[in-house]
């Protein structure tokens, strides 16, 4: 059995790091594979030494081809015993795409989360559908990482969030929850690390300033904007290495997204000790289970995402809203525990450390192999 993968794990994007796990998971489980990148933008990002390695093999023998691609970039080759659609999406439906007519030219389909199983049935797609969890490298959560010298961090409880500049992230939720809960004397602060595609770090810099205070303006909690709880604003790009250092820098990983498919930085979070509290859908829903918090949301459509293909992320699909206030009680939960009792705080990241060893490279990979295996 030798496996080509084609995916964009070239583009430095949560995407591509996706796919690039895929790719080493299925070599650490020993499957003949080799990958060859699609790209979908700009970016020329370094990759793992093995993905190089990987693309050098020559695709002679190859007999099952994975596309990890938007679907309609998707092609169907009778040339393979097996094609294999591998694809993400984040809102309960894809109706008025063209998605479900490519991916029902294919074998099989593979999706990250259960959540993404009926989205796919609920818009035609009627060709076997598997759940294949992201996989991750466990040996990145074991190495000790130095902290952020970030003096308004000190003996501060540390909120953060690390992720893209699009309103589906709902971002406006986090920095709501957080001012409303926590009051000025109360040890805490807000780490924000975003970054949007094609814009200058600098203009979304001022333009995640301008979000931080409409929010607090209509929040209307103190007569003036410096009398609100510190938020450091982050939108440089930085290392995956400095990356790893703001999970262990900071205590509790915050994603109140409208939909996730699987969530690297929230899994991270878990790796690396630093509790999360995500929105309670997809990728969330399946990996966190007592690892952190999950928050009920409420669904509604989807709106204002007009950054995105014109037939995707439209009103006629739904996604879930976070309950704002319940937010706000996990997060007073995590620190509570952290500031009272120190024990079953520590418990409660030694699972999800633990709960990360379940989606290992190796694991992840034998489930892949036992997959292809079976379908053979």
């Amino acid at each position: 059995m030798k496996v080509l993968f084609i995916g964009c794990y070239r583009d430095g994007t949560g995407w591509a790091k996706a796919a690039g796990d895929y790719i080493l998971a299925m070599d650490a489980a020993g499957i003949d594979v080799v990958c060859r990148p699609l790209k979908l933008n700009d970016n020329n990002m370094r990759i793992h030494p093995r993905l190089m390695e990987l693309e050098q093999k020559n695709l002679r023998g190859s007999d099952i081809c994975i596309q990890n691609l938007l679907p309609h970039h998707m092609d169907y080759n009778g040339l393979f015993d097996k094609n294999i659609a591998l694809y993400f999406t984040e809102t309960d439906r894809f109706t008025e795409s063209t998605w479900a007519n490519k991916i029902n030219l294919m074998d099989e389909a593979w999706v990250a989360c259960t959540q993404m199983v009926e989205a796919s049935k609920r818009s035609g797609v009627d060709i076997p559908i598997k759940v294949i969890p992201c996989a991750s490298d466990e040996n990145k959560y074991l190495t000790p990482r130095p902290r952020l010298d970030i003096p308004d961090l000190q003996e501060k409880f540390s909120f953060y969030f690390v992720g893209d500049s699009t309103r589906r992230k709902n971002l406006v939720a986090l920095l709501k929850a957080y001012h409303l809960e926590f009051e000025t004397h109360e040890q805490v602060a807000l780490v924000v690390k975003t970054t949007k595609y094609g814009e200058h770090p600098d203009e979304t810099l001022e333009n995640l300033k301008n979000m931080c205070n409409t929010v607090k303006t209509n929040l209307k909690l103190y007569p003036s904007l410096d009398k609100y709880n510190y938020e450091l604003l982050i939108t440089e790009h930085i290392s995956e290495e400095e990356l790893h250092s703001l999970h262990a820098s900071c205590h509790c990983f915050v994603m109140p997204s409208f939909g996730e498919a699987w969530c690297i930085p929230a899994f991270d979070a878990m790796g690396f000790g630093s509790t999360p509290i995500c929105s309670n859908v997809g990728g969330p829903a399946d990996f966190l289970q007592d690892a952190g918090f999950l928050v009920e949301c409420t669904e509604e459509p989807v709106f204002g995402m007009t950054d995105t293909f014109s037939d995707i992320y439209v009103g006629r699909e739904n996604w879930w809203n976070i309950n704002i206030n319940s937010l706000r009680k996990k997060m007073r939960e995590v620190y509570e525990l952290w500031k009272n009792n120190g024990t079953e705080y520590a418990a409660l990241q030694d699972k999800g450390v633990q709960r990360t060893k379940e989606y290992s490279y190796e694991k992840v990979g034998q489930m892949i192999k036992q997959e292809l295996e079976n379908g053979n």
